[in-house]
């Protein structure tokens, strides 16, 4: 369902791929339409100002939703499928960003952190997609600066709004940075820092249909700056897919 061909990459300091138009404008507003309330969220401050819905947050809220909501199920089970996987990583490569990876097993719905005796055995790596709801506020709505976990090897960050809800001089947007003391770039666990430690290279700007890509590694630095709008806004609705390893 997702659409690259509009895609533009960043090389440095990491791959990173902003997309326009990435979905169909009548898919994309059906989407935008059935989007879950924030009364099924969790809020999860432990890396700002955010909520969070997904099947390791409210799994029970999660659950339901998606089966009451046919149109969030059917993409859900499309991210879930192998084919999505296999085409993000395909495109990828395209756009010379090969991870290097040969024997995959690509794991369709829900999986655990650890990998099969199995692919153990024939040495596959076992990948999957996870499937999170996000939205933080537009009064002070943030994400501090951190690079993602190791079992993380792909992001995708969806925008969800409708037209002309946000207005861009709150911010909003998913910012590239680098530690302002570069002894510190290297941060393959995913410490955190504070906005006041990090140097902003590029934002790029919270739009509607739109799909913010980027790779995990060791220098993956990003951040969502603390947003200035009103206390009565809307809430910055986003929906994050991670393409991810077990180990």
């Amino acid at each position: 369902m997702l659409k690259y061909e509009n895609a533009q990459f960043d090389y440095e300091p990491y791959p990173v791929c902003y997309v326009k138009d990435v979905l169909d404008a009548d898919a994309y507003r059906a989407l935008v339409e059935a989007y879950p309330a924030k009364e099924l969220f969790e809020y999860k401050p432990n890396l700002g100002h955010k909520y969070s819905l997904s099947e390791l947050n409210n799994p029970e809220n999660y659950d339901k939703f998606l089966s009451q909501t046919p149109v969030w199920k059917s993409f859900y089970d499309h991210v879930k499928s192998p084919g999505f996987v296999e085409n993000v990583l395909s495109m990828l490569a395209a756009n010379n960003i090969d991870l290097g990876l040969r024997r995959l097993r690509v794991l369709s719905g829900r999986a655990s952190h650890r990998a099969s005796f199995m692919s153990r055995v024939r040495r596959q790596t076992e990948l999957h997609a996870r499937f999170e709801f996000s939205m933080m506020p537009a009064d002070g709505g943030q994400i501090v600066p951190h690079t993602d976990a190791p079992n993380k090897l792909v992001t995708l960050v969806l925008s969800m709004m409708e037209p002309d809800e946000w207005n861009n001089d709150w911010g909003g947007g998913t910012s590239v940075c680098l530690p302002k003391d570069r002894t510190k770039i290297f941060n393959h666990l995913n410490k955190a820092m504070r906005f006041d430690e990090v140097d902003t290279l590029k934002t790029f700007p919270f739009e509607p249909n739109q799909c913010v890509l980027f790779v995990k590694t060791y220098n993956s630095w990003h951040h969502v700056a603390p947003i200035t709008g009103p206390e009565t806004g809307p809430m910055r609705k986003t929906l994050t897919i991670n393409i991810m390893s077990r180990v």
